[in-house]
């Protein structure tokens, strides 16, 4: 594996749970609908800024409101793999507004696949804390192929020597920034590589720069992926601390009980290790003010490009004031998670919103009940991280229900698939006491259970079979079993609904328990079973789950889980910051964390009280925008007393400045200079640019809050020297600043062949051209020169390496007669490389014609 491997899956466990074949069509389950918007076919690719990707956020969810999705056919869109990316037979290119994809899967299929990916980009943006320069034009390259025989003959035309890593279900490349995905088996599984794999390519177009320590790409790939996805809503709710499928949180909490390693061990830790990973990024994320340092660590790792691990670590505790402090913190918080939920990780088991069901699989897997790690009698409490994403809305098929109350009432609705409504059994299960042998098949591998079987456990089943019988089984309490059929209106209204649907309720009390069920349109059934003092007893104080055999249906569980609870309840239908607290005050929080940061021990204390407050607001939405508005108030003072740190000073005063490239295609990049204003204050700068011993006038630039402006630099500029330098002066809160930011002169696009030509003289023939080296990694191979003339051909071989950024002049001569090159000639340059872990093949063909056959 190479050093620095992107990959979605990569562990041997994953590979169980990818499937290299093309799976069955996944069958429609209740709560999937067909797609709300239709698909353009145009004859020209539209702009970005002609497309619409209205979408709802607010705080780690975001629903589609109005996406664009256009057919562009084999017309290649202007992307940040641009000359890197070619197309392929049978497949075919979409695009949104930030995202270009090519797919050989049908229309639909690209148009939820692009949706995915718009509804994933506001979260892109917030965990790097910054967008690509040139989003506006310029698109990230995906490609989602059918298989992965189909996916390896795209990456072949891309260039590349194989297909993705042999035990990966996705792969972004380095050398052109594409994210490349072939369907696993599991649906949440294949959301899961896109939204992973777009995140990496995402990385890399910010800065051409993707490696940092997999703790932190591959941990914030993971983390990010790691989501609830609602197909009837369209809404995606990434980055879950508690989601029950796919679950790398639980992993990384059953890897850190074994061996507790600190912050520094994940961060040093050479083997890769995804649920550590996610454990590390979680953390740190899901803390106010530990979020900030993350972004500026992953600012100054793309500025510096370093793929030292030690340096990485220094860049870490450079930015984090109090690392003892930290490490205490994770040790804390690793050593308390709750999760609700108990799973094997490659379960059967599937979620569409809060929606569970079984998919149907080519494995067989011994777990069947999915588990909440909560009891009816214990009384619901709400936890920020337990349980986060969106609730599901209350069913009038079933009762309200309650857990730590006399009489606790627990439900589920059933939604079944219409096709197979007189199929297997589904229910939930109470009373779940795991069996020795299942406890010790967890605790050997939390990734396999490897000869459980949770069927086994004593427990009290409460299923509806074939859609005609309430089954109820106590046997393995010491009870018995009933099967009782179901009143004809049910049935009848379960088999002629649009959408069949049944909710089952179950109240438990200290001598029976009552099971009311209702259907639309049918008059409500109860059944009362006595039950004993010791099933009792099991039912109120151990835990309850899912349970599913032979069906696809849907079962969706209302369990109280405390949700409700939320203080600070969200309404997913109005658009809020994309920070885990939806606080208004993220940005301002960073501008400090970078200003405080900037000025290291200077810091005035006043600084880090405004940065602590901020930090306190998030976690309180009621009083946070008060809170926000005394910080903001304060800034003129703040200012004053950082008066002698420039530095901090221009952090904390939030205009930014960059140099880079912007431009409608290839051809017409052009550098500019950039503005971005992210206070609340329209500020006046001075900008001077300067390249070698020449520079720019002055130009005085207005700018308004929220707003960027691009200046181009002055062609004359660029000629002048390898950077420009641009530099503005301006004031803030009555205090002078300056910033100034450098630039090379021109753009590197990583590993590629340029141009390359033929000169003939004094009967030599010589081949030449210019090979740049890649972005970082150690590279290695041959360059192959190749002459054709007439039917003869002549070769020669050089081996060759490379550093990052090294610019190799590539020449070769070939002795030959002029009469020989006179007609029918040609030459072609071949680079076989091994670049930084990725094969690669680049070759360019040219007719060579003489002079005096030039007209």
């Amino acid at each position: 594996m190479k050093k620095k491997l992107i990959c979605a899956l990569t562990s041997a466990l994953i590979l169980s749970a990818c499937a290299q074949n093309t799976p069955a069509p996944t069958p429609t389950t209740p709560a999937q609908t067909s797609p709300k918007y239709s698909i353009d076919i145009v004859q020209a690719i539209p702009a970005p800024a002609d497309m619409k990707a209205d979408v709802i956020h607010n705080a780690r969810t975001s629903t589609v409101a109005d996406i664009d999705v256009a057919y562009v056919g084999k017309q290649i869109p202007f992307t940040y793999s641009e000359g890197k990316v070619a197309n392929t037979e049978g497949f075919e290119w979409y695009v949104s507004k930030h995202f270009a994809l090519k797919t050989d899967y049908p229309a639909e299929r690209a148009q939820f696949f692009l949706e995915l990916l718009e509804l994933s980009y506001p979260y892109y943006v917030e965990f790097f804390g910054v967008e690509p320069a040139n989003i506006a034009h310029q698109r990230i390259a995906s490609t989602y192929a059918t298989s992965v025989g189909e996916l390896r003959l795209a990456m072949f035309d891309d260039g590349f020597n194989r297909g993705v890593h042999h035990n990966a279900g996705g792969e972004a490349m380095f050398y052109n920034q594409v994210g490349y995905s072939f369907p696993t088996e599991r649906p949440q599984h294949r959301r899961y590589i896109a939204i992973h794999e777009t995140m990496h390519s995402y990385q890399m177009a910010l800065g051409n720069y993707p490696w940092t320590p997999s703790w932190h790409g591959e941990g914030l790939g993971d983390s990010l992926a790691n989501h609830v996805f609602d197909s009837e809503k369209k809404q995606l709710a990434v980055f879950g601390h508690d989601v029950p499928i796919f679950d790398v949180v639980s992993q990384g909490i059953d890897v850190y009980a074994k061996e507790q390693p600190t912050l520094v061990d994940i961060h040093d830790r050479a083997r890769f290790d995804r649920g550590l990973n996610v454990l590390f990024v979680q953390f740190m994320y899901n803390n106010p003010e530990y979020s900030q340092y993350m972004k500026i660590y992953h600012q100054e790792m793309v500025k510096r490009q370093t793929a030292d691990r030690a340096e990485s670590l220094a860049i870490l505790q450079d930015v984090v004031p109090d690392w003892a402090k930290l490490e205490q913190d994770f040790a804390q918080w690793a050593q308390n998670i709750v999760q609700t939920h108990e799973v094997a990780t490659r379960g059967q088991w599937e979620m569409d919103g809060n929606t569970f069901y079984k998919r149907q699989s080519n494995y067989q897997y011994g777990p069947q009940r999915l588990g909440f790690n909560m009891t009816p009698a214990q009384t619901p409490s709400f936890s920020p991280f337990q349980i986060d994403f969106p609730s599901v809305e209350a069913s009038e098929l079933t009762l309200p229900a309650q857990r730590g109350v006399n009489h606790p009432t627990l439900a589920y609705l059933i939604d079944f698939n219409k096709e197979q409504i007189n199929q297997g059994r589904i229910g939930m299960a109470f009373g779940a006491q795991s069996t020795a042998q299942n406890t010790q098949a967890k605790k050997d591998s939390y990734w396999s259970w490897k000869g459980a079987n949770t069927d086994l456990d004593p427990q009290l089943r409460v299923e509806i079979d074939e859609g005609k019988t309430l089954v109820i089984d106590a046997q393995s309490l010491g009870g018995e079993l009933s099967e009782i059929a179901l009143p004809a209106d049910l049935i009848k209204s379960i088999n002629t609904q649009a959408n069949p649907q049944i909710g089952v309720s179950i109240q438990i009390q200290p001598t029976e328990v009552i099971y009311t069920l209702k259907a639309k349109g049918a008059d409500t059934f109860t059944v009362n079973q006595p039950i004993s003092a010791v099933i009792y007893d099991a039912l109120l104080n151990h835990p309850f789950g899912l349970v599913s055999t032979d069906n696809q249906h849907g079962i969706t569980p209302f369990i109280d889980d405390g949700r409700d609870l939320n203080p600070d309840t969200i309404d997913y239908s109005v658009s809020a910051p994309t920070n885990a607290w939806g606080f208004n005050g993220d940005s301002l929080s960073l501008r400090f964390a970078r200003a405080i940061w900037k000025a290291g021990d200077k810091a005035p204390q006043a600084w880090r009280d405004s940065f602590n407050t901020l930090n306190r607001a998030a976690l309180n939405r009621q009083t946070a925008d008060k809170k926000l508005a005394t910080v903001i108030s304060q800034l003129p003072t703040l200012a004053k007393q950082g008066a002698d740190l420039n530095d901090a000073l221009a952090e904390l005063s939030g205009l930014a400045l960059a140099v880079d490239w912007i431009g409608k295609d290839l051809a017409a990049l052009e550098e500019k200079v950039i503005l971005i204003n992210r206070s609340s204050d329209t500020m006046t700068v001075d900008l001077t640019v300067s390249g070698g011993d020449q520079s720019s006038v002055v130009q005085s630039v207005t700018i308004r809050p929220d707003q960027r402006i691009e200046i181009p630099v002055e062609q004359s500029l660029l000629s002048q020297a390898d950077t420009v330098t641009a530099k503005i002066s301006y004031q803030w809160n009555e205090q002078p600043i300056t910033q100034s930011v450098t630039q090379k002169s021109t753009q590197y696009r990583g590993f590629e062949l340029l141009q390359i030509n033929a000169q003939y003289t004094d009967n030599k023939l010589t081949l030449s051209g210019q090979l740049n080296g890649p972005f970082a990694g150690d590279t290695s191979g041959h360059v192959i020169y190749d002459l054709f003339h007439g039917s003869k051909s002549e070769r020669h071989t050089d081996a060759f390496t490379m550093q990052p950024y090294e610019e190799k002049p590539l020449s070769k001569s070939f002795t030959i007669d002029e009469k020989a090159l006179a007609h029918d000639a040609w030459y072609e340059i071949t680079v076989i490389a091994d670049v930084d872990g990725e094969p690669i093949t680049l070759r360019k063909r040219l007719p060579f014609v003489p002079n005096k056959l030039k007209r």
